[in-house]
């Protein structure tokens, strides 16, 4: 097993892999002036160089796995070295920065507040991720329980290792957003097998920076609705929860309902929108076709 630690871009796939800037990073600084060039939302970014944690029950687990601070890896499998790092970002922070050729993309692997206790481990490419599970509502004192999920980079973003994808005959997708305490875009999207899709845009639907509201109908571009069935099916959505919800308040509620396999129906309903890291990325692309699509009203 190869541990979370700073070496030249390896990689087990079968991509001829090129020099990039990523391999010359040799320290926190480098890495830091790096993160904080591509986006200016992460200038405040720093790497936590030592890995030292206040909290002995992180310290411990950190040591225990020897995680450190950053490694890379071509994680998208381009032939570019890609690096994940641990850090401060306002709070506990893991991201992987993506040399996509000509332009970076920083991925957030913490997508929840309150961990401040989670850990990847780098194994072939697939990250191996260590994290304590979330307090209950009104179960304040039960012990937390360490638990592991492997994510590969697919669909565009990291996401739970399905060896044994689906193959649903998805008919019909809807999915729907409430309001939160803000300005969270409030829309349906109703997509069909036909690619003939329905957008119902009710608040906070900014696209260039301009408000928009109505009804407007299109036809998904292929390679679009490609992605949502394929991911759709590779994580396997009929056997996900029916009901995820994080552990604070006044956050967004989408539902998703798909029909498939002859009029059968799941529905997810997902307080927060991060009930799993496949089905953020679902609800991503569900919220970029707002953006991608030509809809006509």
């Amino acid at each position: 097993m190869t541990l979370f630690q700073p070496c030249k871009g390896q990689t087990n796939n079968s991509v001829s892999q090129k020099t990039n800037f990523i391999d010359s990073i040799q320290n926190a600084q480098q890495l830091t002036e790096l993160i904080s060039k591509i986006d200016d939302r992460y200038k405040e970014f720093e790497v936590n160089d030592k890995l030292e944690f206040s909290d002995k029950k992180c310290q411990n687990l950190s040591d225990s796995l020897k995680v450190q601070s950053w490694k890379k890896v071509d994680f998208d499998n381009n032939g570019l070295t890609d690096i994940m790092v641990i850090g401060n970002w306002y709070d506990y922070s893991v991201i992987c920065i993506l040399d996509k050729g000509g332009k970076y993309e920083i991925k957030p692997i913490t997508r929840r507040v309150f961990q401040d206790c989670t850990f990847p481990v780098v194994d072939n490419g697939k990250v191996k991720y260590y994290y304590w599970s979330d307090i209950e509502q009104g179960k304040w004192n039960e012990p937390r329980e360490l638990k592991q999920i492997t994510l590969v980079y697919k669909f565009g973003d990291f996401i739970e290792e399905n060896q044994t994808p689906a193959n649903h005959k998805i008919e019909k997708i809807e999915y729907s957003t409430t309001s939160c305490y803000g300005s969270c875009p409030v829309f349906r999207i109703t997509i069909n097998s036909d690619k003939s899709a329905i957008w119902k845009a009710e608040m906070y639907n900014e696209i260039n920076n301009k408000e928009v509201k109505g009804s407007f109908n299109s036809v998904l571009k292929e390679d679009k609705y490609n992605d949502i069935v394929n991911l759709l099916n590779y994580i396997d959505f009929e056997n996900l929860q029916d009901n995820y919800a994080v552990n604070w308040t006044d956050d967004q509620t989408s539902t998703l309902e798909i029909t498939y396999d002859n009029g059968k129906v799941k529905s997810i309903r997902d307080y927060g929108l991060i009930g799993t890291f496949g089905l953020d990325r679902v609800y991503q692309l569900l919220f970029e076709l707002r953006e991608s699509q030509k809809w006509k009203k």
